[in-house]
């Protein structure tokens, strides 16, 4: 409502045509004011020949059903972060959409940024990054949020936890070697609040994470580190496509604060993901949710195990 569906109707490249819900009701509001002209449940909209791609923005703990499901019918699929709970169901889904020859993209909308742009030049001035510390707080949600619900997926690790991740795999462009995490829960909910991330990449590149539920201020930063000085993008991974943003760049005794005009990664992503499946752009989409979920998968083994754990123990390949 807030942001997927403007950026769509807004695009150039696609067309909202069916609206699915489990609540008919509340699919035909949602068609109605974005235009849409059919809306039914899943399985309609699933069934329709009218519809070439589907956005999945179900709990995380049901993706991997209707991703399926998608893939059966044909469809492409943009899938809302985190696509799945673990790697052995990542790899298994993404080879079964390959088998179906649609193409599956996970929306981390975030990186489409330009601000994201801006930071990579600006850091070439600082050295080499060799550390990036990532922090994403917000209050509690509201109750009956999804992220109160374990069943459902609930937690910050399956809400948030994917963003130092992409942050730091989108500017080292590589697994690192062994990752180390910790995580706090709430005993009365069953779920995590919070949670600690290490990634070393044994060349002396690190990066790290802090993401909390619970706070009273929202902070979503992340701070590139060079030898020579930093680049902090201020609002890094929610922002609203009608306001700028802020790049504190600091090197020396100078320090300055770059603005960067306003853009709605949501458009961006989905441009992107159009432009992939009609064959203009080539993308690796499916090897980018693979590293991110092997990564994930060594961040909640250490966390059971209290220690590291090395990528080589997940088995990652590229498929």
């Amino acid at each position: 409502m807030r942001r997927f569906l403007p950026a769509l109707v807004s695009s150039p490249l696609a067309k909202l045509t069916f609206v699915g819900s489990r609540d008919k009701k509340k699919a035909k509001q949602y068609a109605e004011e974005f235009g849409a002209q059919k809306f039914g449940s899943y399985e309609d909209v699933l069934a329709s020949k009218e519809v070439d791609a589907v956005y999945i923005s179900t709990p995380p703990l049901l993706h991997a059903e209707w991703v399926k499901k998608a893939a059966s019918a044909g469809k492409h699929i943009i899938c809302e972060k985190p696509s799945f709970p673990d790697y052995e169901t990542t790899s298994g889904i993404i080879s079964f959409c390959r088998g179906a020859s649609v193409r599956l993209f996970e929306n981390y909308a975030f990186l489409y940024h330009p601000q994201h742009k801006a930071a990579r030049e600006l850091s070439s001035r600082v050295g080499q990054v060799s550390s990036i510390e990532a922090v994403f707080l917000y209050p509690n949600p509201p109750g009956g949020d999804i992220r109160w619900r374990p069943e459902l997926g609930g937690g910050v690790f399956h809400d948030s936890f994917g963003y130092p991740i992409a942050t730091a795999l989108h500017y080292f462009g590589e697994l690192p070697e062994s990752v180390e995490c910790t995580l706090t829960v709430d005993q009365l909910h069953q779920i995590d609040t919070a949670a600690k991330l290490g990634l070393s990449w044994g060349d002396g590149r690190q990066a790290a994470g802090r993401i909390a539920m619970g706070e009273e201020g929202y902070s979503s930063r992340y701070i590139l580190r060079g030898q020579d000085g930093q680049v902090e993008v201020c609002r890094a991974f929610a922002v609203d496509s009608d306001k700028p943003t802020e790049i504190a760049f600091e090197t020396g005794d100078k320090k300055e604060i770059i603005q960067v005009k306003p853009a709605s990664q949501f458009q961006l992503a989905l441009e992107d993901f159009c432009k992939t499946i009609v064959g203009e752009v080539r993308r690796l989409f499916e090897d980018d949710i693979l590293a991110r979920a092997a990564v994930k998968e060594a961040a909640l083994r250490s966390a059971r195990a209290g220690k590291p754990v090395f990528l080589s123990e997940i088995g990652f390949r590229k498929k």
